[in-house]
């Protein structure tokens, strides 16, 4: 059998909070796989190639949603043309909307354990196939500029927990509320222009640009309800002051199309967005730096194991 490889990173913050994880971790492994911990880039180098050289049938991802990125790009470099191996994710990041998203619930240790088990004692693993995003090169789910971007650098002012990204949302949406200075600075709009699929968006400015390849944005939020659709991904821009927004929120936290006519949102399959100013931007949660020129694709299907 090709066996099960294992990346984790020790930088994540629930590994930092629990030492003894990354030992248990490898315990729960033992001799019927190989579990690595990557403390720089080219540890995950080395590591990605070694499991592509042995043909690994499942890689497991030991950290949050930006680990997750990471990970898979490095993964799509290296593997190139050669098929993928199935992923799952272990949840051991402050994010883990990507795993929430797939169905994936527990610890990092009852993760680690079904799937051994189930691996090898030959039971069917259950498959959820899933897109990625392809932005500049670099892979992921969940993408956004201006709003989002904002969101989430005032989440990590913080600690970073579910409860702080709670509050942060409660914070904005009471703001908007007010109208003021924070939800202001929040929604400050950008000027570019979006072409999607060929075709432009009819806004010259944005407070916000996302796009998702999976259901969730975060705290169960189900925006991105064409992101099933295959070869697409879910693309989302709005130009409209944040009390304007507020209306919708509910479609957005049901799954349901928001119908808000300072909304554009849709299934497609390449989004170009050309900024007068770089607009840095989130990908699963990482920080990057601005660009003026943004492309997302959609990329690769993965086979995520749910267990």
């Amino acid at each position: 059998m090709p066996g099960i490889g294992i990346i984790l990173n020790p930088h994540s913050k629930k590994h930092k909070q629990d030492p003894g994880r990354m030992e248990r971790l490898g315990f729960i492994v033992g001799d019927r796989g190989s579990c690595r911990q990557t403390h720089s880039f080219e540890d995950l180098k080395e590591v990605i190639s070694e499991f592509k050289q042995r043909q690994i049938e499942v890689l497991g991802i030991g950290g949050g949603d930006g680990t997750n990125h990471v990970v898979l790009t490095y993964l799509i470099r290296i593997y190139q043309d050669q098929p993928l191996p199935k992923i799952t994710f272990l949840r051991g990041g402050t994010l883990n909307t990507i795993a929430a998203s797939c169905g994936i619930y527990g610890s990092p240790e009852k993760i680690l354990s079904n799937l051994i088990y189930k691996y090898h004692e030959d039971e069917t693993l259950k498959i959820k196939e899933i897109n990625l995003l392809e932005v500049n090169g670099e892979f992921g789910f969940i993408f956004g500029t201006g709003v989002l971007y904002r969101f989430m650098k005032s989440y990590y002012e913080g600690k970073p927990s579910p409860f702080r990204a709670a509050q942060t949302l409660g914070h904005s949406i009471f703001s908007a509320i007010f109208n003021t200075e924070y939800s202001r600075k929040m929604f400050e709009r950008y000027e570019g222009e979006v072409l999607v699929d060929g075709k432009k968006w009819a806004f010259k400015n944005y407070s916000a640009i996302y796009a998702g390849s999976v259901e969730q944005l975060g705290l169960n939020f189900r925006v991105f309800h064409y992101s099933a659709m295959a070869g697409k991904f879910h693309a989302v821009g709005f130009s409209t002051p944040p009390r304007n927004i507020l209306r919708y929120v509910p479609f957005m936290f049901l799954g349901k199309p928001s119908k808000c006519p300072e909304l554009i949102e849709e299934p497609v399959s390449e989004m170009k967005m050309v900024f007068e100013e770089a607009q840095p931007y989130t990908l699963d949660g990482d920080m990057l730096e601005g660009q003026k020129e943004i492309i997302v694709r959609a990329g690769p299907k993965l086979q995520v194991v749910v267990v």
